[in-house]
């Protein structure tokens, strides 16, 4: 006979969430957090910075950089949902496994067109390029004279998507035109051994949920990109490692091994403010947003054309929205609050606009509403 699912209330999921993704007790290094995370969101350069910084005792913009273009622990890559994210660099051949199975946007155009194998043969020769340069930008791809349609140098990805995609290439610029490394150049002691992307899935998903359950198929498909049918055929081949929550009368799953962490006392949660910047992970972890964000301000969050605010947490919900600004005389913190905010509430942020300051080097100026 089925088992009548565990009732769970939101508290506890909160609670669970922010432990898991380190806004409670933070990761020991970066690497740790984006391995966790599996990948923080990078649209936005230094809010991948931010979202570690949240996560990682001590890290600076600086260091932050290093890791990424100089020590090279970290790597950024076109990643879930074909955007940019941050990732532990050990994390590179699971994610090109993961995505497997996926075709960039310009892949899927020649193949409606009838031009794959031209694309394919373009491909391939800016690969041989890019492994003999090291580096390529596409101004050089352009001079090659390979290319001789522009859309193929498209700034959201052109054939250099395909070639992330392909496990060939990582994004390896601080600034200005976009720059790609070739992976034997960038990191050539990296071991290359690819799982099969049905394994590859497996292991994500399993890693997903550790951080980011309970969940839906539902949440899934949306946080990686992709199908329900797919989600469906993983969640299936797992099974025997899971336990059905109900959480607010959705059906939820989570690993079996995480479920007395889920129901641990939540009586801090309602001390917790934690201030989360711009595509935060958990901003981005599940397709129903009302855990996080009450639906009354679910558009001053999710803006059109895929804008996500930073919020500020109160007890694991959304209570205001914020930026910040960068200038030479310091660091401006500007807020949006739903509703007049407490003065616990402001306590704690200007406690940590303060550390947010010091991540960027900067003296705090201003926290304004």
């Amino acid at each position: 006979m089925p088992t009548t699912p565990l009732l769970v209330d939101l508290a506890q999921v909160r609670w669970f969430r922010l432990r898991r993704s380190g806004l409670i007790t933070p990761f020991p290094t970066p690497e740790a957090a984006a391995q966790s995370l599996v990948g923080v969101q990078a649209q936005i350069h230094p809010a991948a910075g931010v979202a570690l910084f949240n996560r990682t005792p001590n890290l600076s913009h600086a260091r932050y950089e290093q890791l990424l273009f100089d020590d090279r622990s970290l790597v950024k890559l076109w990643g879930q949902r074909g955007t940019l994210h941050i990732y532990a660099t050990t994390d590179w051949p699971h994610i090109c496994a993961m995505l497997a199975d996926r075709k960039s946007w310009w892949g899927r155009t020649a193949e409606r067109t009838d031009t794959l194998d031209a694309y394919t043969e373009l491909v391939t020769r800016s690969e041989a390029l890019l492994r003999a340069k090291g580096m390529l930008g596409r101004s050089d791809l352009r001079a090659s004279g390979l290319v001789t349609n522009e859309e193929h140098l498209s700034p959201w990805g052109g054939v250099f998507s395909d070639l992330v995609r392909l496990g060939y290439a990582c994004h390896a610029a601080r600034e200005g035109e976009g720059i790609f490394a070739h992976r034997t150049f960038w990191r050539p002691d990296l071991a290359w051994e690819l799982p099969d992307s049905e394994s590859a899935n497996l292991d994500i998903l399993r890693r997903y949920l550790h951080t980011y359950g309970p969940a839906t198929q539902q949440d899934f498909a949306y946080w990686r990109g992709g199908n329900v049918a797919s989600t469906r055929r993983w969640l299936a081949a797992i099974a025997d490692e899971l336990v059905t929550v109900m959480v607010d009368g959705v059906e939820m799953v989570l690993l079996r091994q995480d479920i007395d962490d889920l129901l641990a006392p939540t009586e801090e949660l309602r001390r917790t403010v934690r201030m989360l910047y711009r595509f935060d992970p958990l901003l981005l972890a599940h397709k129903d947003k009302r855990w996080i964000v009450p639906a009354a301000h679910h558009k001053q969050v999710f803006r059109i054309a895929g804008h996500i605010e930073g919020v500020v947490l109160d007890a694991g919900v959304a209570v205001a929205t914020w930026r910040y600004t960068r200038k030479a005389s310091g660091l401006l913190i500007s807020l949006e609050p739903f509703t007049r905010l407490t003065q616990r509430v402001r306590r704690a942020v200007e406690k940590q606009a303060q550390q947010l300051a010091r991540f960027f080097d900067l003296p705090l100026v201003v926290v304004d509403e």
